[in-house]
């Protein structure tokens, strides 16, 4: 969510070069340069059986973070690290999990929801910590090979562009974590996904299954609910001041569940307007993102702040509420959509 600036970078191909099959160790690479660009290639070891390379953009352009970076695979990652369980679940959910090396679940726990696959892939250190708050030691001790994460995770100060260089390491930051990105995004970075990891055909089952859902939401409220929406206020963290959602993917799951964000005229993802901004606003409904077990403290808060306990929404008690992990686009989005709208529109879904 909290992204940061990174260096505009040149033109970059990275061609990945690692071996076929999941769970085998990694073997160090060679480097070879091209003129007009870098390349780096690894050696692998073994067989690596068929595999049609793929290249995919590090899409630094899209929100004005630097050049974008193009990246050729001509074989399969198997050691995968993942930063919060958003990124983790999209790979738990293709069955990848014999490709990941660790994970951290992050500050947004996703705790509606435990994979089958999830008990066997190693969590680097306790739920509650973000990947940049971990040792570099840690991570590369499980010889990663590609990194999930949001833009800031690949900073100057945490995993940088040429950290990932030096170490072999294919970073990776999800579309959908653009500050305009939709359920198209998403749909995106599980084809991608799957064709770099040679599960195509289970991402396009895993996208239609989605389509599917949010049809039959769409189906459930009618036309009036997109026509007349529930004006939400999203409460994601903070006292002084509230961080909120308001366009991008969060935006996008609310006007699917038949909702606006009470701050959808804010062109970010994320922002964090004032108390009296959020009186001003009057919102039909408050939507509690949790992180870990947070939510009756925050609905607590929202009932004795001195801003908020007279809102129309807290006296009426229409406080919902949704992951924040998935709030921000993962596996189980379309089925947030399904859950906020039968929380907005209890109703529709006897």
């Amino acid at each position: 969510m909290r992204k940061k600036v990174l260096a505009s970078l040149l033109a970059l191909t990275l061609a990945a070069g690692m071996l076929a099959g999941c769970g085998s160790k990694k073997e160090e690479g060679s480097e070879a340069k091209t003129e007009g660009s870098v390349e780096i290639t690894q050696e692998a070891a073994g067989e690596t059986g068929e595999y049609e390379p793929v290249t995919i953009t590090l899409n630094l352009d899209r929100s004005g973070l630097g050049t974008n970076v193009d990246y050729t695979f001509t074989a399969k990652p198997t050691h995968v690290v993942a930063d919060g369980d958003q990124m983790a679940d999209m790979f738990f959910d293709l069955g990848l999990d014999d490709c990941m090396a660790g994970y951290v679940s992050g500050a947004c726990v996703n705790t509606d929801y435990q994979y089958p696959n999830e008990e066997g892939v190693k969590e680097l250190v306790e739920a509650g910590t973000n990947l940049r708050d971990v040792s570099k030691e840690t991570v590369l001790a499980v010889e990663p090979d590609f990194l999930v994460g949001w833009d800031s995770l690949f900073s100057d100060k945490n995993y940088s562009i040429d950290f990932c260089k030096q170490h072999n390491i294919a970073p990776y930051f999800p579309y959908v974590c653009s500050d305009s990105a939709k359920f198209e995004d998403l749909y995106k970075d599980y084809e991608t996904l799957g064709k770099i990891f040679q599960v195509e055909d289970v991402a396009a089952q895993k996208v239609q299954a989605m389509k599917d859902t949010l049809d039959e939401v769409a189906k459930t409220l009618g036309e009036d609910a997109f026509k007349n929406p529930v004006n939400v206020f999203v409460y994601d963290s903070g006292e002084d001041a509230p961080f909120t959602a308001c366009q991008g993917m969060p935006g996008d799951i609310l006007e699917k569940a038949g909702a606006i964000s009470s701050f959808s005229e804010i062109e970010k993802g994320w922002a964090t307007p004032s108390w009296e901004e959020v009186v001003a606003k009057d919102p039909d409904a408050i939507l509690i993102l949790e992180y870990n077990g947070d939510v009756d403290a925050k609905k607590e808060f929202l009932k004795t702040n001195t801003y908020t306990k007279d809102l129309r929404a807290v006296k009426e008690d229409k406080i919902y509420v949704a992951n924040c992990a998935i709030m921000q686009g993962s596996a189980g989005s379309a089925e947030l959509v399904k859950s906020i709208a039968q929380q907005l529109y209890p109703d529709k879904f006897k």
